[in-house]
């Protein structure tokens, strides 16, 4: 027999709504919102770096791969290691544990 599933993300909105982003209900999912920010704060001082000598346009380069990276890392992880069927209203509620 095979484990439950375990979820890192959960819809923030019940099923009936049109809106189906995705919200951390785990300590893991809040790790990979933390890893998301750093990449973008790392893309963002490498820009600096870049541009205090004197080459914005590889910096800007630079930013921009780190933040699609670390963009759709964070897409697949959230799709993949989310609860698309339950909303974080039914965990805070106790509904269902992770």
């Amino acid at each position: 027999m095979s484990e439950p599933a375990e979820y890192w993300f959960a819809r923030r909105f019940p099923l009936g709504q049109m809106r189906s982003g995705m919200a951390p209900v785990h300590w893991k999912g809040w790790a990979v919102v933390a890893a998301f920010v750093a990449a973008l704060a790392a893309g963002g001082l490498l820009w600096a770096w870049f541009a205090a000598r004197g080459d914005n346009g590889r910096g800007v380069f630079a930013f921009a791969l780190m933040s699609a990276g670390a963009a759709l890392g964070f897409i697949r992880t959230a799709n993949k290691k989310g609860d698309h069927v339950h909303c974080v209203a039914d965990y805070r509620k106790g509904k269902l544990s992770v």
